[in-house]
């Protein structure tokens, strides 16, 4: 944009009373500021460890838990006898066992400075509170991973070898056969089968699952399991599937970022990182309604989480810090304490080796 002025005294432009042109440019009338309609950031997909291990609220940070044999329910006992015979005797056999909470806790700091000067679209301490809770999540959510995806976690009887790779394209993998197998070794009914994004796709394209779940549920079935599974964590979509014969697919798309290579991978999978040749698991759970109180039922894991003051399990609160900068600012502090357990190590089970992709 151009526009004309008369110098009023000779100088640097020209001469007293010459007109002379200038040019306005952008920075003229504008000072760079931060937009107030954009605020772009990552959103990491949903957690779900509460719901693979779920928590049960407990008032101290070290208690101990009972639990039955599984001889009293599987083992047979000789009960045949004569009239005058001696009576057969059974006692039950059950165990304490102790948990022991882990506090988790993480603090952001936000200047006073900052808050005076930050604009209407970013709020430094909602940010603050967002950032610490994501971590004690992603925590949270790695050691529920690590303690059902790694196989000495479980019992012997419970472990099952895939077939063959899920991801190979030039054999015969049968995932279907080898989710029965694992089933078929569990203490207890299976209700759901979790696995990270990668083998639900993987799993996917086998054409046993996808002829499998055409004959029972048409053709559109494998599709849209598929478009769910790449959805899943965002929007609130789970990516959950079911195959016709088996309990619900369940999928973990959350992601973690390597220490040393910054490469990102999926949080379920197993935890052995010293090896180059480890691979992908799925695990099986058995999840009953409620909290087992009678000694008839049992989970597969479950999480002992500290009540604490706010009888949720989860606490947050800020103060003033007075001795940082020139004007102070406020501590934004999240925390949370529990532990997950196996609670029973041959109810559900796992399926090793389901992929080809190693560790990074």
């Amino acid at each position: 944009m151009d526009f004309e002025i008369k110098l009023a005294e000779t100088s640097a432009l020209g001469q007293a009373g010459q007109r002379v042109t200038l040019s306005l440019q952008p920075q003229d009338v504008h000072d760079a500021t931060e937009l107030p309609t954009y605020l772009a950031g990552y959103n990491p997909p949903g957690y779900r460890a509460d719901e693979m291990s779920p928590p049960i609220l407990v008032d101290n940070d070290n208690d101990k838990y009972r639990t039955f044999d599984s001889d009293d329910a599987f083992r047979r006992v000789d009960v045949k006898g004569t009239i005058s015979g001696a009576v057969p005797e059974v006692d039950p056999k059950s165990a304490l066992r102790s948990y022991k909470v882990i506090d988790r806790y993480v603090g952001s700091f936000v200047p006073r400075v900052t808050e005076l000067q930050t604009g209407n679209n970013y709020r430094p301490r909602m940010a603050a509170a967002r950032r610490a809770r994501r971590a004690i999540e992603l925590d949270r959510e790695l050691d529920v991973a690590d303690l059902i995806c790694d196989p000495t976690n479980w019992d012997a009887a419970v472990i099952t070898p895939a077939g063959l790779e899920w991801d190979n394209s030039g054999g015969t993998q049968d995932p279907v056969r080898d989710m029965q197998l694992a089933i078929e070794k569990s203490a207890q009914q299976v209700t759901e089968i979790w696995m990270n994004q990668r083998v639900a796709f993987a799993l996917l394209r086998s054409p046993s699952v996808r002829d499998q779940m055409r004959q029972m549920l048409g053709d559109g079935a494998a599709p849209a399991a598929m478009m769910s599974v790449q959805n899943a964590g965002s929007n609130g979509v789970t990516g959950d599937f079911a195959i016709p014969g088996l309990p619900p697919i369940k999928v973990v798309a959350s992601k973690v970022k390597s220490l040393t290579t910054t490469a990102l991978d999926y949080v379920f999978r197993d935890p052995d990182l010293t090896s180059a040749a480890q691979f992908d698991v799925v695990v099986l759970v058995h999840r009953p309604p409620g909290i087992p109180t009678d000694g008839e039922d049992i989970a597969s894991t479950y999480t002992f989480r500290r009540r604490g003051p706010s009888g949720t399990g989860f606490e947050a609160r800020e103060y003033f810090v007075d001795g940082r900068g020139a004007l102070g600012g406020t501590m934004i502090v999240v925390s949370q304490a529990d532990e997950a357990v196996i609670t029973g190590t041959n109810v559900g089970g796992i399926i090793t080796d389901v992929t080809a992709n190693a560790n990074p």
